[in-house]
């Protein structure tokens, strides 16, 4: 079984499949209101294989909260990943990859969202990678706006606070107009 197999199998049992921009397959599903996602990776070792489904859990508001703010459509942001290992098999079945996916339903069932969410209000504005766009989208996602605010001031005043570099003063205007909105996020 390769990956491709496993993607028919998934498919079959209700998730909805496709490939992101590397040529990667991803999976989706609904559990409990949250946004699961899997990205199936098997791997044929010398006596074993490894595999792996890599879940995340997100929510519609926050991938759309990323999206306004980066400026781009974005699918899906994870707010908590599962970083258990690869599983060694000997053999690999149609079994194991609907018992590897119940596990990730069940793992995502057990987790909470908005401590995900308030890791991420939580983190320095040094962060590395897409961290920092996260943090802008969980503070104003909790209607920070005093924080965003003194974020605005001091990118005025020439202050970056070591934000990574991508990160503008126009992002941090749209998490802004996120944060003010009546709207429930």
């Amino acid at each position: 079984m390769n990956e491709k197999d496993a993607v028919s199998l998934l498919k079959e049992q209700g998730w909805s499949c496709g490939r992101d921009d590397a040529g990667d397959y991803f999976c989706t599903m609904e559990v409990d209101q949250l946004q699961l996602q899997i990205i199936p990776s098997i791997a044929k070792r010398a006596d074993h294989y490894r595999v792996s489904l890599m879940p995340s859990i997100s929510s519609r508001a926050f991938s759309e909260a990323v999206s306004f703010i980066l400026g781009r459509q974005r699918d899906h942001v994870p707010i908590v990943l599962n970083s258990e290992p690869a599983q060694k098999l000997a053999s690999i079945s149609t079994a194991d990859i609907s018992r590897i996916a119940g596990d990730a339903v069940s793992w995502a069932s057990s987790q909470s969202l908005e401590s995900g969410l308030t890791a991420y209000r939580m983190l320095p504005t040094d962060a590395k990678g897409e961290l920092p766009l996260r943090h802008l989208a969980a503070l104003a996602m909790a209607h920070d706006i005093d924080r965003l605010e003194s974020y605005r001031q001091s990118f005025e005043a020439g202050n970056r606070l070591g934000f990574v570099p991508y990160i503008t003063l126009e992002m941090i205007d749209r998490a802004l107009i996120l944060a003010r909105s009546e709207k429930s996020l």
